[in-house]
Order: C-alpha cells, then structure tokens, then sequence
C-alpha cells in the first residue's frame, strides 16, 4: 500500500526504456508530462542513459525538427486517443525520415483507440490497422530498399504523474472537466470518460485489487457507472473476491467551484502556481526563470533570456515538493534559507556570517551569494533546490502579489457579507462599482469574472442574489467587455499569437460589438446561474459556508474538506451524498456481523484515493494532508485529480468555456 501509485507508474515505464536504445523518440505532450514527473525532471537525460539517440515532440505540424538524420529506428509514446493525430504524425514523421524499424506505445487500449485506416482493411483490432499502417507508409518510403519493416504496438497505460507519495494528477485527462449541463455529458465526454474508465481498470488490475466505487455528481456518476460495467473490470472482480480492497470515490469538480476559484491559501504551492507560467505544452509544472543564477543577469535581452533553460517543481525527492504544499510561508522561508546557509558555510568558511533576518529579499541575497561565487559544479549539484528556491523568491516578488492580495481581501468581503446578509446582500451592487473602477484597483475584467464565480459558487441555490442588482451587474460587465475588448485589439495587433489564453478566450479578435458584448455578459450571467445550481441535488453538502455563532466569522468549507471530516469520523456516519455503485457481499456481512450496519463504508478498505474530476488545488491538497495528520488515521488516503488547478482555469475553462461558438 506504502507506494502503490509509484509501483503502478514503474510497472507502466520499466520495459519502454528498453524500446529506446538506438532509437529517435517521439512523445505527445500528455506521454511527455507523465515522464517529467516520472523521471523527477531528468527526462532527457533518463533518454539519453537508456540510449536514445534524439528526442522529438509529437506534433501536427511538418517541422523539418522531426527529420533525424541517421535514424533507422523510432519509438512512439502516445497518450491521445485522436485517431487523426496518429495518423497525420505518425505518417508525416515516416515520411520524412528512413526508419526501418517502429514501436508505437499507447497509453490508450486497442478497444478506445477506435482507429480506422484509409486504406480497405481486413483486420478489426485498432492496434493491428494501426501496424498494416505504418507497415505501408515505411514501404512507401523506403520503397524496394527494404522487404519487412519491424512494427509493434505495446499498450502501456501511461497517465499518472506523482506529486508527492500521496498526490498523483493524470496529464492526459487534463481538460475532462465537468460540464455545467448534464445534457452534455455523453455528446462531449464519451470517448474521454471511456479512455479514464479504461485507464482506471489498468490501474487497479496493476495494483491486483477489487475497487468498491463511490461517486458525487453527475459526470462522476457516469464515470463510477461505466468502470463498474465495464466487461473486463466485471471479470477482474470475480477473481480478486478474497484479495484486499480499495475505495475509489470520484467527485465532480463543478459541485465546488467556490474553493477552486479562491486565491485564498496557506499553500506557497498555490501562489506559485497563480504567479508563474506554466511549462510549455504542460498542465501542472511551472517554468522558472533561471536567469537570476547567470552572472551578468542585468544585461540578458529579453531576446537571449528565451536561451536559458527553465527550472521547474518536478523532483524525485518530494520533500522540497512537501514543504511547499504542507508549510506556512514563514517557515518555508526558514527552511530554505537554513538550506541556502548551509551550502554556503559547506563551501566556505565556518566564521561566514549569515543574515539571522529571513526575508524573501535576503533569501535572494543568498542566491546572488552562490551566483556571485561563480562555483559552477555547486550550482550542478544543488541545481533542483535552486529552481524550487527561486520559484518561491518569483512567487513572492510577483508583480501579481498585489492584485492577489486585492482579490483575497475582496473574497472575504464577499464570504462575510453572504454569510450576515443572506437574501438581502448587496454584494453584486458593491462588485457593479468595483467594475467601473477596476483600472484604477489594478484589476482585469478576468479578475471579476473570477470573483463572480466565487460569489455565485458560495451563494448555491440557498441564497437568492437580488434580481435588480443582477441587471446591473449584467449592464455593467457588458460595457467594461465593450471597452477592454477595444483595448485588447490594440495590443493584440503587435502580436502573432495571444499574450494571455484567458483574454484570448473572452475577447477572441478583439472585434466586439456593444451587441455582442452584451449577448458575452448575457452567456456568462447564464452559467453563472448553473453553477449556482451544481449543488441543489445535494443534501449535507449543499453549503460551503459555516458559521457557528454571530459572534465568529464565517468560513468556507469546501465539499472535500467536508468529505473528508466525515470518512475519518471513527463512528463511520452515513453519507447521504456519497452513492455507491458495487456491492460487496462479504463486506456487507461482515460489516453486520461485527459492526451492526448493512451499508458499505469507503474506510472499510485500508486504501482510499478520491479523484477530482476537474482538477485538485494546492489548498485542497494542504488541507488533506492537515486533515490526515490531526486524525492520525491507519487508513491510507491518496488524492488525486485531473491536474493541479490554478483560480483563473476555473473563469478560462468554466465560466468563458464555449462563450464564442
């Protein structure tokens, strides 16, 4: 049980380093996420041991990159289920090459795949068209020169990403976010739910275990519904009847979009996460700027910055990982700095005064101190906790921090006035004004938008918003996207490519109407109003809001932490929002027998793991691992979600989610 998650990812990429040696690898971005976890950051390098010979992305694009001169055998890792992605890479990358021998590894089984040839087939099995495929599109290259090309598909389910020992997120699931209607569950989520399902079986074949599933929502009952009929885990079942079971307990992200939409958090993880970019082509990891450890840093153009390499969290040793999630800022700073001294007093002398005064800036000072000592092989050796360091010191210097401080403020504004006010808030009436002023607060029109999610997400269907101030509200969110929609065309114009995926995603060209941009605020207000609504089905975790007396302030109380509470309560209390989808007999009996109760508990297993389907934040993460440390708990719980979810994901692909079709 100790380290089930890690065993699972090592049985899923210890025999595909086999199929590297001699070979020019290809990977998509999800397959290249996994392995950047995997591997702690050391992706290339791990290649490079296991004898590759170079490194490519996947990609629809014809870049003469994919060229590898020399190359006469090639392995392909694929975590997409597009049979037109494989088809178009995978031809386009032959085609330009002279390989004689291919292995493709599919994260995706034969029976999701779905792929179908252009050419008349005889075969039914998508790995066996896939081979006759890519059998022809060497002999076409290669033409006479070679009689038998050496072809194989390995199916290998690659999807997790280790976080730390008890958090895992799966890449390639990053986008399976559930949607606001539930009319569009099986037209946009299908293929994507059955690939999970699929993935899912794999994972727990591996761990040789019988998976009892719980569920809350709508999309997470879909996906509890298809692994609990799917054929082969139906199978799997049967003959692990006396083997050690697991809980598997899937919760819909949309029923708490309150907590994923706060930039309030104890977590440094989680104002990293909100500060700096992400890794290009990633959905978890961010880039670090590493130019700050460059002895001439002042003078790098922004030009040549673009040459050095960026840091980034992944590390195969989860204690500096741990310490970001788990530690409050101050002693985050402590820790690092004590880290920082004692590299510096190893290396000099033991009189070398060190600042007792611990600050981000006299931690940077610290950094500049190794940088200035032009020591290259230290900088090597401790080149991971650098990039975590400087991470934290990028973070915390942010030209963003302000405008987080602003709109943490404002989020306990909003979660006191709902609180004492109830019906008769007027916090959309405050928000209406804040709109008007929101260039000389520093504030974006995404900015509202986030904080409007959060409002509606805490008020759910047991406060009732003004209707008048809602109209307001609507008339003046349309005129502020009118008037910053003509300033994002301005700046747009001197770009070839969006500089921000969120405006991106709001204003698309920058060519909107005072028509459209009212049909925008009208679209919005509409899912506003349905994610109010996520909650109505529920029953003891309908609200987020608690306050126990007029006396204490009121606090917010996501639904995993809610969940949470309840699984470690030792009396094992009945959850009326968690449903079950299999039954165990044995359980069931034993659970009467000797505990005088019918109904199967998730703690009953020794292993529990609860996936968001959505996506996890860093808070989230905080707040489960406090949780677990105060109950002292035997049980194992292992959380796990879609991807680590930064606030402005929740507005980017939530709220604006199809606003422009």
């Amino acid at each position: 049980m100790e380290n089930i998650i890690k065993d699972f990812a090592d049985n899923c990429w210890k025999d595909c380093f086999d199929e590297f040696k001699d070979a020019a690898v290809y990977l998509d971005d999800g397959a290249a996420e996994c392995l950047h976890w995997y591997t702690g950051d050391r992706t290339i390098s791990e290649l490079s041991h296991a004898g590759a010979i170079a490194v490519r992305e996947l990609s629809t694009s014809s870049s003469p990159d994919v060229a590898v001169d020399g190359a006469w055998k090639a392995t392909f890792i694929y975590s997409s289920i597009d049979p037109e992605f494989y088809r178009h890479t995978l031809e386009t990358i032959i085609s330009m090459n002279r390989f004689e021998v291919c292995t493709v590894i599919c994260a995706a089984h034969s029976s999701v795949l779905k792929y179908r040839s252009n050419y008349e087939t005889e075969p039914t099995d998508s790995y066996d068209i896939l081979k006759l495929d890519i059998t022809r599109w060497i002999l076409l290259r290669l033409g006479k020169e070679l009689k038998d090309p050496i072809v194989q598909i390995i199916f290998r389910p690659i999807f997790t990403a280790l976080i730390n020992e008890n958090v895992f997120v799966t890449p390639p699931f990053w986008g399976l976010m559930p949607p606001l209607n539930k009319e569009e569950l099986n037209h946009y989520f299908e293929a994507q739910v059955d690939y999970f399902v699929s993935s899912m079986h794999s994972m727990f074949t591996n761990f040789n275990m019988k998976e009892d599933i719980y569920f809350i929502g709508n999309l997470a009952e879909n996906v509890a519904d298809k692994l609990e009929k799917l054929p082969e885990a139906i199978e799997r079942r049967k003959r692990l009847t006396r083997t050690a079971g697991i809980s598997l307990i899937i919760v819909d992200r949309t029923l708490d979009l309150c907590t994923a939409s706060s930039h309030n958090t104890e977590s440094l993880l989680g104002k990293i996460l909100s500060t700096l970019s992400h890794l290009p082509g990633h959905h978890n990891d961010i880039a670090v700027s590493m130019t700050t450890l460059c002895p001439d840093e002042d003078t790098i153009s922004e030009h040549h910055s673009t040459y050095c390499a960026p840091g980034c969290l992944a590390s195969s040793d989860t204690s500096m990982m741990n310490l970001l999630i788990t530690n409050k800022q101050k002693d985050v700073l402590m820790s690092l700095h004590k880290l920082l001294s004692e590299i510096i007093i190893a290396k000099e002398s033991p009189r070398t005064r060190i600042s007792t005064r611990i600050s981000v800036h006299s931690l940077e000072k610290l950094v500049h101190k190794l940088r200035d000592s032009n020591n290259l092989q230290l900088t090597m050796q401790s080149s991971k906790k650098f990039q975590l360091i400087i991470a934290v010191i990028q973070a915390l210097k942010s030209n963003k921090t302000a405008q987080i401080e602003l709109m943490i403020s404002l989020e306990k504004l909003i979660l006191q006035n709902l609180a004492v006010s109830r019906d008769s808030s007027s916090i959309l009436a405050q928000l209406s004004g804040i709109i008007k002023t929101r260039s000389t607060r520093g504030l974006s029109v995404e900015n509202l938008l986030g904080l409007l999610v959060y409002i509606y997400a805490l008020a759910g269907t047991e406060i009732r918003l003004p209707e008048q101030q809602e109209i307001q509200l609507k008339n003046e969110l349309s005129e502020a996207i009118y008037d910053d929609a003509k300033s994002y065309e301005n700046l747009i114009s001197g770009f070839n490519t969006f500089p921000d995926s969120q405006s991106s995603k709001l204003f698309g060209n920058g060519e909107i109407s005072k028509e459209r941009s009212v049909q925008i605020a009208s679209a919005i207000e509409e899912n506003l109003h349905k994610i109010a609504g996520m909650r109505k089905s529920l029953q003891k975790y309908r609200s987020l809001m608690l306050k126990p007396s007029p006396q204490e302030m009121a606090q917010c109380v996501g639904i995993l932490q809610q969940l949470l509470i309840d699984l470690l309560d030792p009396s094992k209390p009945e959850i009326p929002d968690l449903q079950c989808k299999t039954f165990s007999r044995i359980t069931a009996g034993f659970n009467l027998l000797l505990k005088g109760r019918t109904k199967q508990h998730p703690m009953d297993n020794d292993c529990v793991i609860i996936y968001i389907l959505g996506g996890i934040t860093a808070e989230e993460i905080k707040i489960v691992h406090d949780l677990l440390s105060s109950q002292r708990s035997h049980q194992r719980v292992i959380l796990a979600g879609s991807r680590l979810l930064r606030p402005f994901d929740v507005t980017n692909d939530i709220l604006l989610n199809n606003i422009n079709t």
